[in-house]
């Protein structure tokens, strides 16, 4: 909020707008917007934003503990070293944000290709641009159906649902079992602590 004050004046309405399963474009307008500020006014601001925001985030991170869930490295470790999966991150964050924090616990390199906040203020949208950057990096084109999406909130399940894409919801974010469930995941695990499990389930995979 700080960076969005530096910048804008304000933080708008950030303090009462749930952030869950949105971009960081779209709570930046959903913030502003019905203060008075126009997309266009945001936009002409979003670049001073951006290094206020990453200054502010690169200081505070290193100040607190941050919590790897488990399984996480192990997965990742594992899935990288194949060569018929490409690795990557779907996220909300700004690019420079994702960086930011998976750098502080050596997870970011392992993604090969991204689709962030700054590709689309839509969430639903990302699959759909990870599906052309996949592609794009194997020079083959690749079925949403052999894309897993893997999320902690409802949201995430339904951008896959979207491109009818498998989905494996994981239960370590905000967003209680009952309602994970309700949304019907393909895949559901409480955490990734069993990796051969998760791993069965993304390696087996036969659409």
């Amino acid at each position: 909020m700080s960076a969005t004050i530096e910048t804008y004046g304000t933080c708008g309405r950030m303090d009462t707008i749930p952030f869950q399963g949105k971009t960081d474009m779209l709570i930046l307008y959903e913030s502003l917007t019905p203060t008075g500020f126009s997309e266009k006014d945001i936009i002409s601001k979003l670049e001073l934003l951006k290094r206020n925001y990453f200054a502010a985030l690169q200081r505070l991170i290193q100040e607190y503990d941050v919590e790897i869930m488990p399984g996480i490295p192990q997965i990742l470790e594992i899935l990288s070293r194949r060569s018929d999966i490409v690795l990557g991150l779907l996220t909300g964050n700004f690019s420079d944000g994702a960086r930011i924090k998976l750098s502080r616990v050596n997870l970011f390199d392992y993604f090969i290709v991204g689709v962030f906040g700054d590709d689309t203020d839509q969430r639903n949208e990302m699959p759909l641009i990870a599906r052309q950057k996949i592609t794009d990096h194997l020079k083959s084109d690749i079925a949403f159906c052999d894309i897993f999406i893997i999320g902690d909130t409802r949201y995430d399940i339904e951008c896959a649902r979207k491109w009818d894409a498998p989905c494996i919801a994981v239960g370590t974010g905000w967003t209680d079992e009952e309602d994970l469930l309700s949304h019907e995941p393909d895949f559901y695990f409480r955490d990734l602590s069993d990796t051969n499990a998760v791993l069965k389930v993304i390696c087996n995979h036969n659409p």
